[in-house]
């Protein structure tokens, strides 16, 4: 029986290591994925900010002419 017992436990114990490594092996594309959704979303949040902050100029500009805005963006201190 004892020559049995270690068949099985030795079938287990490399199942077991070939199961971790599939598991392993599927989880690579969904890291790479939430990554690559992470990098968008940082990039997206990015040019929304950006394209905000022209449409807010060009307001001020059509209100109150491009010289006037140009000068006080100038004066500013960053």
């Amino acid at each position: 029986m004892p020559i049995l017992i270690k068949f099985i436990n030795t079938i287990a114990s490399r199942f077991g290591i070939v199961v971790s490594e599939k598991l392993a092996a599927q989880t690579i594309p969904l890291v790479g994925a939430a990554g690559g959704a992470a990098i968008n979303l940082m990039f997206i949040g990015h040019f929304q900010d950006m394209a905000e902050g022209h449409f807010i100029v060009k307001r001020l500009e059509k209100k109150y002419g491009s010289e006037k805005v140009e000068m006080l963006y100038n004066k500013t201190e960053f």
